[in-house]
């Protein structure tokens, strides 16, 4: 019987090191069971704390992969086709210039493998191709082509046994951080790390059990990547102003576009706040107020919104999951259809 074979506490280990190298984010032997708890491998793991494992080559890269996508360093979970397989599929109707792309792969791959080799670079230019496809077959060609060399790409980038990684991380994350919160700088990103960003994104139910803080740079992050001037209160003794946001034409010393208070909690917001913040809105002269909230406005608070017309707008769990989306890594999907 052929597979790998773990010694007893090796096989967590090194998928937590691997996961780290490639991810960025270091997770403990729990929260690896709690991402595979509805999979085969949590038990797995636990078992091969105490005893010796075997595990075929592919249940460890599927076990592999269905980390990196609950961490979010992939937007889907990669299926394992490092071919590009899923395009026979995708241009089914095409047949013919998908054989002919496959063809001018196989021939022009190993001479572009040759001349990099050749000149000491580090990676394979795949320009000659990607022109030759187009010039054969015109734009299907091309797309054809790209999807192909994406396919490459990113099967390396992912695959547990390569060094290639999409980002040269100078600090692994501890996820916990997000949860109970750190005073560490983001590597990526100006006020919270691109890397829990990702994970939110893939896991939004969890945007409630954040840390406060957290979900304030969270905030922050969002209008400062549309170009808002953006001030983080100090977190404590702040008068219930969390944010001020300035839009792009005015300066920070005018009185805020917005003033956002910002309500990490998975109960209804209810209608004190809503006036809590409307009074900051008229003393600080700001044009309107904003919650921020991973749940939702109770409907009394609504129903003051509109009675009163307090210039007062929600963004609540649901337009949340859609900033995640905006914010998160580009290009981290498996498959584009």
């Amino acid at each position: 019987m052929g597979g790998m074979i773990f010694d007893p506490g090796t096989l967590s280990d090194g998928i937590s090191e691997q996961v780290g190298y490639k991810s960025g984010i270091a997770l403990s032997i729990e929260a690896m069971c709690d991402f595979l708890a509805d999979t085969k491998y949590a038990d797995l793991i636990v078992d091969s704390e105490e005893y010796m494992v075997r595990i075929r080559s592919e249940e460890y890269e599927e076990l592999f992969f269905k980390l990196l996508h609950r961490i979010g360093h992939t937007e889907e979970q990669f299926t394992g086709d490092y071919t590009g397989a899923y395009i026979w599929h995708k241009y089914k109707d095409h047949r013919d210039v998908v054989s002919g792309v496959t063809e001018l792969f196989v021939q022009m791959w190993p001479i572009l493998m040759k001349e990099t080799e050749k000149s000491g670079g580090r990676s394979i230019d795949p320009t000659p191709f990607i022109h030759e496809a187009h010039s054969r077959y015109g734009r299907l060609g091309l797309d054809i082509a790209y999807e192909r060399i994406m396919a490459i790409s990113r099967g390396s980038e992912i695959n547990p046994h390569s060094i290639i990684r999409r980002v040269d991380w100078k600090e692994i994350k501890q996820l916990e951080a997000l949860f109970k919160g750190s005073d560490d700088s983001p590597e990526y990103g100006r006020f919270i790390d691109q890397r829990f960003i990702d994970y939110l994104s893939n896991n939004p139910h969890h945007l409630g059990t954040m840390q406060w803080r957290k979900f304030e740079e969270l905030t922050d992050e969002y209008f400062q990547r549309q170009g808002y001037s953006v001030e983080l209160g100090p977190g404590r003794n702040d008068e219930g102003v969390d944010v001020r946001i300035w839009h792009p034409e005015k300066s920070p010393t005018d009185s805020p576009s917005a003033i956002i208070q910002c309500k990490r909690q998975k109960e209804k917001v209810q209608k004190v706040i809503v006036k809590g913040l409307f009074a900051d809105v008229l003393f600080e002269d700001a044009q309107y107020g904003l919650i921020v909230t991973s749940s939702e406005l109770s409907p009394g608070s609504r129903n003051t919104i509109l009675a009163r017309g307090y210039p007062i707008e929600e963004v609540n769990h649901e337009m949340l999951t859609k900033w995640l989306s905006e914010l998160r890594t580009p290009g981290t999907g498996i498959v584009r259809v």
